[in-house]
């Protein structure tokens, strides 16, 4: 079965690496194998209805298989 992850930043050069950083280690730590990914930009309203410029990551992917034991 095929699963959805959105992800979204600010587009700051701090934000990306924290966003890279972010989604590596969510790759890592669920096992998952990557069958998708787009990226879209935008502009969301955040909190005190500031308007900032963003960027949406949608991650389709599948939990991968446990390796074998040895």
């Amino acid at each position: 079965m095929v699963l959805l992850r959105t992800f979204w930043s600010k587009t700051t050069p701090q934000a990306f690496e924290y966003l890279d950083l972010h989604v590596k280690e969510w790759v890592l730590k669920e096992n998952v194998k990557i069958v998708n990914a787009n990226q879209s930009f935008g502009i969301l309203e955040g909190k005190g209805g500031q308007k900032e410029p963003n960027i949406v990551l949608s991650v389709w992917y599948e939990k991968a298989e446990a390796p074998a034991p040895a």
